[in-house]
């Protein structure tokens, strides 16, 4: 211990006699305190300022003018009339060539263009063949490309902010037009107005009608795959004749449930496992029936439970090919429009219908083999070769509905299933919200289900939704029809609301009562724990890229016969205690300087420090053993912990070698450990981290007290061959 401490002394008073070597170590304990504090007060609050943006607004808009109603409207005009006093952005008015040749060049983060025929399709409602009207939104995508990660998330929520602006801008000046025309066909007393109105939401709503329909039988579909999956995966697995693949069908039918579109696909999918998993699951019949058959003499009572077990088992697919025949004849019926798939589902269902009735035969002889088993009139070899007859007859025909169902059925299903999520109809606006929303649909219910329950879950709740929706325009379009003139009443009591509040809730009807857990004041203090840490990391390579990290000759004299480890820890104690002045600076900067959010302050210096011991020891007992190969060794472990220690997105929406990598980074540790001080500490979580934390310490040791000597002579060769080429 004597030698470790004079090691440390001669270290100390060199410092203390050497005016720039003190300037070094000053510099060395500042540096990367800076790293830390100006990448954190960078990332403060990226969207604080989106007053700044500049977005470029034009209007093409040629106006509307009735030929029955003497009104004119120009809805772009207004449009732009209420943005001005919008300040939530840095609105710029120009012309589309202007707004479209300054967002490629950069000069405005975004531009929206209002196309000539706006005010025309704003204003069909009341026109028979309503048209629903877009905006067209240029953004310049490779600005975010280079961007930093925050600027990304930046422009997400600079969108939505677009978005609900704009909505809220249109529904007013939308509203102001319809009363005004209201207004004018009162005077008028035209009754068109009404009329078309009224028929454009019946239509509307028969043709969500349609699509409900069609949704929930495929809902329906899936719930015959679900019969069928269950039954045929557990027999399989019982009797350990599954395929991992058939397996594993009800574990991966929930995967891509995104869309409305992938959520039909999903089901056309997972019939095709279905289908195709029978087969199999008649061979594992038949072995089962020649077990059964085989006991009859030893346990006659036994074989006849497991031949009435089959066939309960045979009945459940028997249901399963019930429930998708009346599925695929729905289907069928609500698709009046598309002859080619009535045809293929007609085609189909008599081939399901003659699987169902070899089936039923097959269902009923099992039956009847286990009651003649139990009364001993069975003769096992003549059962066998009936009920191997039916099997192979069952087999044939599932396999033929299998085959038809791929090569005539699933891609015109699939072609339904796309039609239906960007229809351009009457209902692609409410479509797209539901094809958008679909994966929060299917957890309606509140329930934590997965695979084929959450598929079935998703679409049974979309066709509920429709259904609604359905009725109530439905419900409108009467109410406007009536000659009591309570339909007009209604429209008139609508328009002469105040525009402003309707436009404000259609801009935003649903509040999100958010609760926050272990909130957050802002960016930065969520940025801290990863800027911090790597600053500490870097404070660490600098003091072995600086400092000598082996003992001098001169100081070695003045040692007692000292021996290797002596002078392996002798020296790594000075670059400790730097460490403990870099981090405490660091953390300490954080909290006094930025003034960060920290629920646990002194935790978190603390938590620092022991980062930085951790590092220390790490990084040494690397540049010790290998030299400058060491050092280099350091900087690529930076680089791989910057990249996948989860720092700045969750570590999930990493590629699949960062996630198996991630928990045995020491950043991510030390990372956990801050988090759990800044916001506040959960359970044991905050001593864990740091125990795991503490595991690197023993990697380092062994390398620096153990395996040095070894690694430290195969160095030497490799550096003595590389200085004889006199290029490094």
């Amino acid at each position: 211990m004597k030698n470790i401490f004079l090691i440390l002394k001669n270290d100390l008073m060199k410092i203390q006699k050497n005016v720039i070597a003190m300037i070094v170590i000053m510099g060395i304990t500042v540096i990367p305190t800076l790293y830390a504090w100006f990448n954190i007060s960078a990332s403060w609050d990226p969207y604080g300022n989106t007053g700044a943006l500049k977005l470029a607004v034009a209007s093409d808009d040629k106006g509307y003018e009735s030929d029955l109603i003497a009104v004119k409207i120009n809805m772009g005009e207004q449009i732009l009339s209420s943005l001005h006093k919008n300040s939530q952005f840095n609105w710029v008015f120009t012309d589309s060539k202007d707004a479209q040749k300054g967002v490629k060049s950069g000069e405005y983060y975004a531009a929206i263009v209002i196309p000539e025929d706006f005010s025309q399709k704003m204003m069909s409602v009341f026109s028979s063949e309503a048209k629903h009207p877009d905006l067209t939104y240029y953004e310049n995508e490779k600005e975010n490309a280079i961007a930093p990660i925050i600027t990304g998330k930046g422009a997400t929520a600079v969108q939505k902010q677009i978005n609900q602006t704009f909505i809220e801008t249109i529904a007013q000046t939308a509203l102001d037009a319809f009363q005004t025309v209201d207004s004018i066909a009162k005077k008028t007393g035209d009754d068109s107005l009404i009329n078309n109105m009224s028929s454009n939401l019946n239509q509307m709503g028969s043709d969500l009608g349609t699509v409900a329909a069609t949704v929930q039988s495929f809902s329906d579909m899936t719930n015959s795959a679900v019969t069928m999956l269950n039954t045929t995966t557990e027999f399989l697995q019982e009797t350990g004749s599954g395929t991992k693949t058939s397996l594993n069908s009800l574990k991966n039918s929930d995967s891509g449930i995104d869309s409305l579109t992938a959520a039909l696909s999903g089901t056309t999918s997972t019939i095709s496992d279905a289908l195709a998993q029978n087969a199999s699951f008649y061979t594992a019949v038949s072995d089962t029936i020649d077990k059964a058959l085989s006991s009859y003499n030893s346990d006659a009572q036994a074989a006849a439970n497991a031949l009435s077990s089959v066939s309960s088992r045979v009945q459940n697919v028997i249901d399963g090919y019930n429930q998708l025949s009346a599925a695929l004849s729905a289907i069928a019926d609500a698709s009046s429009d598309y002859p080619e798939i009535q045809n293929a589902i007609n085609g189909i269902n008599q081939q399901i219908q003659l699987a169902i009735e070899r089936q039923t035969a097959l269902r009923d002889k099992i039956n009847g083999a286990a009651t003649s088993i139990t009364t001993a009139t069975a003769n096992a070899t003549t059962l066998k070769s009936e009920l191997d007859s039916l099997i192979s007859e069952a087999t044939s025909s599932v396999k033929a509905v299998e085959t038809t169902y791929e090569q005539n059925v699933k891609g015109n299903l699939d072609n339904l299933s796309n039609s239906l999520s960007s229809t351009t109809g009457s209902v692609s606006s409410m479509l797209g919200s539901l094809d958008s929303s679909i994966k929060n649909i299917a957890n309606v219910t509140g329930s934590a289900s997965s695979g084929l329950t959450g598929l079935q879950t998703a679409l049974t709740n979309s066709a509920a939704l429709l259904k609604e929706s359905s009725e109530k325009l439905t419900a409108v379009a009467a109410k406007l029809s009536t000659d009591d003139s309570e339909g007009m009443a209604a429209v008139t009591n609508l328009l002469s609301e105040d525009s402003e509040t309707i436009s404000s809730f259609l801009s935003s009807p649903v509040k999100l009562d958010e609760k926050k857990i272990y909130p957050i004041e802002n960016y930065g203090s969520a940025m801290t724990p990863f800027y911090s840490t790597l600053a500490i990391w870097v404070g660490a390579v600098v003091m072995a890229a600086m400092l000598k990290v082996t003992v001098a000759d001169s100081t070695k004299k003045k040692l007692f016969h000292p021996k290797e480890y002596q002078l392996y820890i002798g020296r790594i104690l000075l670059l400790i205690i730097i460490g403990f002045m870099q981090s405490a600076l660091i953390c300490l900067g954080d909290l006094f300087f930025l003034g960060i959010q920290c629920k646990h302050p002194v935790m978190f210096v603390l938590t620092g420090m022991f980062t930085s011991f951790v590092y220390v020891n790490l990084i040494y007992a690397l540049t010790v053993s290998f030299g400058d190969i060491g050092k280099a060794i350091a900087v690529v472990l930076m680089v791989m912990q910057v990249a996948g220690s989860g720092g700045t997105f969750p570590i999930q929406c990493a590629p699949k070698f960062f996630q198996v990598v991630y928990p045995l980074l020491p950043f991510t540790h030390s990372m956990n450990a801050m988090r759990e001080c800044i916001a506040g500490f959960y359970g044991t979580t905050y001593a864990t981290e740091l125990g795991k934390l503490a595991i690197f310490l023993a990697p380092a040791l062994l390398l620096g007290l153990l395996l040095r000597k070894p690694i430290i002579k195969m160095n030497d060769a490799f550096m003595e061959k590389l200085e004889s080429t006199h290029l490094i």
